[in-house]
């Protein structure tokens, strides 16, 4: 036997162990509810004297009655009739009776004990006399059709016997149908306590199933209303209700009572119910079934069920009980047909159809035991377990789906966290990739712009160019920020700003853009408009943003900037002309990645990144705009607090200050020994303390508010750098440094700049400004300190040394290398500025041993010249990381003198020439041994390495130019000095070896 063969077989075992079970439980239920041994009723009599009726036990009065055909005998003339036995009543031309039945019981239990009577469902009006009264009825019993009204409900009547002989006469009349008026169901009697207990226990059995059913119900409908508005939760809403009704008519039929019906459309109704019951288990598969929506058979049932409901409606009722059977067919057939799809699904697909199974299992077995009960007659106590199989199959088969959805759910979310998070990072990374070719290609741009043989089309076209680099290098800055904001990554440093001078400061960025355009950028908010409190850097961003927003879309007109104050807020406006926006283009551009036209070339981030920073700032940003009008951009700032005692004290920290620089002016004309600095911001604050940060014994340092008086003071002395902070109002930083480069050269003045926004945009427009460096705020007073001084120092070398033409070319010092140093350093100031600290000391020590004065001497102390050579091995270091390695094998008490820039020398050739060259990691060795005679400097490399005919034409007088000056020049020297120059022992791809020996003699002489 095949495998999947042996796995079906189990499948139907469990199948069939499932429906045993609820078979067993059924019989067991049958059984524990079954009467015990009860007297039977024989011509008319029943006598239960001697027979104990206790509160937990009731009499079905079953046997012999005597009947009275077509006759309403009064009870008053009972005992004077002759009746007959009661299956006389099964003859169906009968339309009214008279049954009769006498109860004898013991006489000591009736003097307080009460008894009831339970009438079912009868054929179709019904009235009960006890001892002659009348104690109930159903509908109006009468021996004519014009006065009888069926209903056919059951009830239940009460009563005392007072004597041991309880008489029982039961009216019956049934115009309504051609079933005759023949009782098929028990009459029950016992006393009033077990009569009420056992409808009791029924009725809480019902209402635990209707109960449940109704929340079902109710859940259909909470999910159509707030989830899914799908038709379908309707139809379930409504039909889970409906076999909760077939069961409570079918158990409790006196709750049609409640209906105002006769007994025809109370028939209709129970009919309908029933059709709709089994329509509702046929849709309900269909929806659990979705391997077999597809199945034409599901629209056939659905047709018939249509054609059915119709013909229970307009067919009469003798013409409806006849053609009851072709119902009840195709239930069957319905029926039978879901259940085969379902088992089909269950073999085949398993895990949430195991529980369609159990649903499935537990309604045959409810209809098969229905079956039994109307073809046999059986009274079989309403059986619950049925009904909580097949509710424990929905619960776990929808607590199966949920979870299982749910898991997809969280793996779905899961998957696009980290495809988002991958975005993320892949922008993130992006971006900084994209940085490096930008740059570059900015850099390339602007090089070609200096050019003399440009013309002045190409310098335009150049110019556009950089202006483009600048413009992706904001949008790649808003990509970064972003995802950090994303990621709640950006912290914001308020302080008190004038964002007068912020907003001219972003007109200065952005002028390129309105280039071309007829674009007026103007702003009302004047220079002593309230102080706000904002990161500054974030404050740009914002304004560059929305400031650029409104020129990219505006083709002509104005973009305006004004502002008031309103409870203690900022009120900040920025008005374009532009095309304006609709309602949806508003919401579309806030979020992100949104844009303002389809053909958009940006990412749709600015006004995105603008409105979180804002927001992490305490304001909001709002957006008005009309289609063609124009579009406003409204802000809101917190006050910087206590703004008199603010504006007070700027005006008498700025009167101080110009007071001491008039009195200073004397002193400046006679400190000309010096080093001057002039120091230009906005923040009097920000200009004592820099102003306190340079020791006055050896620097000048003139402050100033203002760039046009800044402008005056040039021509007062000679500059030896000028510090100026990029935002000031009416003339920002960037346009002051343009104006003093039009007079001054970078190595005739050089210019440190004071930026907020410490990204590569700002400070590349900064330097193609023409800084020299620049520092971010907030400022660290040391990186400030010593960059000043690095400027200074390589201002004042690069002056007072061109007389040391002949050092140069001893040392071919490269200018390349003091520009990739100063690159070094100003990458280190954004990674680790404890390094550039430490690289800007040594490259202050490189430059201070390369240009001293000493090197025009002879020889100098070999100390002095190691010196050198360490700040150069730093320096080589930091730029070229692991790549080169260094060794030092100096002998101690070594006291000799070499020529100056000779080591060094010959150790940057062995760096650049030999290590760098090899693409791995290489090591330069610095051996200097004391000998008897002579002591010997050494320089081995692991290097490329060279040829013999290239070593010999290294050293060749013919080699005038290109690589190996530096070493020709320093075996001359060597020569002349010592009377033997430079020994090279090379082998390519093993490395070189430069040595020369200083005699003991020569040296101390």
């Amino acid at each position: 036997m095949s495998k999947s063969k042996i796995n079906q077989t189990k499948y139907i075992l469990v199948l069939v162990v499932i429906f045993g079970i609820l078979t067993s439980l059924r019989l067991l239920w049958a059984v524990y509810h079954a009467p015990a041994e009860q007297p039977l009723a024989q011509n008319g009599l029943m006598d239960l004297r001697g027979y104990d009726l206790t509160e937990d036990q009731t009499i079905v009065l079953d046997g012999e009655w005597s009947f009275y055909p077509d006759k309403l005998v009064d009870p008053g003339e009972i005992d004077k009739t002759i009746g007959n036995p009661s299956q006389n009543a099964k003859d169906a031309s009968h339309q009214f009776g008279t049954y009769h039945l006498t109860i004898l019981v013991d006489e000591h239990s009736v003097a307080d004990e009460v008894y009831s009577i339970r009438i079912p469902s009868t054929s179709t009006a019904s009235a009960l006399f006890i001892n002659g009264h009348l104690k109930g009825e159903s509908g109006v019993v009468a021996t004519d059709i014009d006065r009888h009204q069926g209903k056919g409900n059951p009830y239940v009547v009460s009563f005392f016997a007072k004597k041991n002989k309880i008489d029982i006469v039961l009216h019956v009349s049934n115009f309504d149908t051609s079933q005759g008026i023949a009782i098929n169901k028990s009459i029950k009697f016992g006393t009033h306590d077990a009569i009420a207990k056992e409808q009791h226990f029924t009725d809480i059995l019902m209402a635990g199933i209707v109960i449940t059913l109704l929340l079902y119900s109710i859940y259909s409908l909470l999910i159509y209303l707030f989830i899914h508005r799908a038709n379908i939760l309707l139809f379930f809403a409504f039909g889970f209700l409906l076999p909760g009704i077939d069961e409570l008519i079918t158990y409790n039929s006196a709750s049609m009572g409640w209906l105002p019906l006769n007994y025809e459309w109370s028939f209709k109704f129970k009919e309908l119910v029933y059709l709709g019951a089994a329509l509702f288990l046929i849709q309900i598969m269909e929806v659990l079934l979705p391997n077999f929506q597809q199945y034409k058979r599901f629209w056939w049932f659905n047709l018939f069920y249509g054609l059915c409901a119709i013909a229970i409606i307009v067919f009469p009722l003798n013409t409806l009980i006849q053609v009851n059977v072709a119902f009840f067919i195709l239930y069957i057939i319905s029926f039978l047909s879901v259940v085969s799809l379902a088992l089909k699904e269950y073999f085949q697909y398993k895990d949430e159809s195991f529980f369609i199974a159990i649903v499935v299992t537990s309604t045959t077995s409810g209809i098969v035991w229905g079956l039994i009960k109307v073809v046999s007659g059986m009274e079989i106590p309403f059986y619950p377990f049925d009904y909580l199989f097949a509710f424990l199959g929905f619960a776990f088969f929808w607590f199966r789906r949920f979870y299982r959805q749910n898991r997809r759910v969280v793996e779905l979310v899961d998957e696009l966290k980290r495809a988002d998070l991958l975005k993320d990072e892949f922008l993130t990374s992006s971006a900084k990739k994209l940085w490096n070719p930008l740059n570059k290609m900015t850099t390339i741009a602007q090089t070609l712009q200096n050019q003399d043989s440009l013309t002045p089309k190409e310098k335009n076209n150049l110019e556009h160019l950089i202006n483009i680099g600048r413009s992706m290098s904001f949008t790649l800055n808003d990509l970064l920020d972003f995802t950090r904001l994303n990621e709640n990554m950006i912290q914001v440093h308020p302080k008190s700003i004038n964002i007068h001078a912020v907003i001219f400061g972003v007109f200065d960025l952005l002028h390129y853009l309105a280039d071309g355009k007829q674009i007026k950028l103007t702003s009302t908010v004047p220079t002593d408009f309230p102080h706000v409190v904002a990161d500054e850097s974030r404050l740009i961003q914002i304004f560059f943003n929305l400031l650029e927003n409104a020129i990219k879309y505006t083709e002509c007109g104005n973009v305006r900037v004004h502002a008031k104050v309103l409870n203690d807020l900022a009120i900040i406006c920025i008005e374009d002309t532009g095309i304006g926006m609709d309602e949806k283009t508003q919401e579309n551009v806030m979020s992100a990645y949104g844009r303002g036209i389809e053909d958009d070339e940006g990412l749709g981030l600015g006004l995105n990144v603008s409105k979180k920073l804002i927001e992490l700032h305490g304001g909001s940003l709002q957006i008005q705009s009309e289609l063609r009008k124009g579009t406003k951009f409204i802000f809101t700032l917190p006050l910087a607090p206590g703004q008199n005692g603010i504006d007070g004290e700027i005006n008498r920290q700025h009167h101080d200050i110009s007071t001491e620089k008039k009195d200073s002016d004397e002193e400046q004309q006679c400190s000309t020994n010096k080093n001057h600095i002039l120091v230009v911001d906005d923040d009097p604050s920000n200009l004592k303390v820099i102003a306190e940060i340079f020791p006055p014994e050896q620097y000048q340092v003139i402050t100033e508010t203002r760039g046009t008086e800044a402008l005056k003071l040039l021509h007062v002395v000679e500059w030896d750098l000028i510090i100026i902070d990029v935002m000031m109002p009416y003339m920002s930083g960037y346009e002051l440094t343009k104006l003093i480069r039009a007079r001054y050269s970078l190595t005739e003045l050089p210019i440190l700049l004071l930026t907020s926004r410490n990204d590569t945009a700002d400070v590349n427009i900064g330097l193609s400004s023409g800084a020299n460096d620049y520092v971010a705020k907030p400022i660290n007073w040391l990186e400030l300190k010593s960059r000043s001084i690095a400027l200074i120092d390589l201002k004042k070398s690069i002056s007072e040394k061109q007389y040391m033409e002949s050092a140069w070319l001893q040392a071919q010092i490269r200018p390349h290398f003091l520009f990739n140093t100063l690159n070094t350093i100003a990458s280190l100031s954004t990674l680790d500025t404890d390094r550039m600290v430490n690289l800007l000391s040594e490259f202050g020590n490189y430059l201070h041993s390369s240009f001293k004065e000493d090197n025009l001497n002879r020889v100098i102390p070999l100390e002095e010249e190691l010196e050198l050579v360490k700040s150069y091995l730093y320096i080589e270091s930091e730029r070229f990381g692991d790549r080169l390695q260094v060794k030092w094998e100096i002998d101690e008490n070594i006291i000799v003198e070499v020529p100056p820039l000779s080591i060094q020398t010959l150790v940057e050739n062995a760096v650049l020439h030999g290590v760098l060259k090899k693409g791995s990691t290489g090591t330069v060795c610095i051996q200097i041994t004391r000998q008897e005679e002579f002591t010997k400097v050494a320089i081995l490399d692991d290097g490329v390495g060279m040829n013999r005919e290239q070593v010999s034409r290294i050293l060749d007088d013919e080699n005038r130019a290109g690589t190996g000056i530096g070493l020709l020049n320093t075996d001359k020297r060597l020569k002349r000095i010592f009377g033997k120059g430079l020994k090279i022992q090379s082998s390519p791809s093993w490395g070189t070896t430069v040595e020369f020996r200083i005699p003991h003699e020569g040296t101390s002489s």
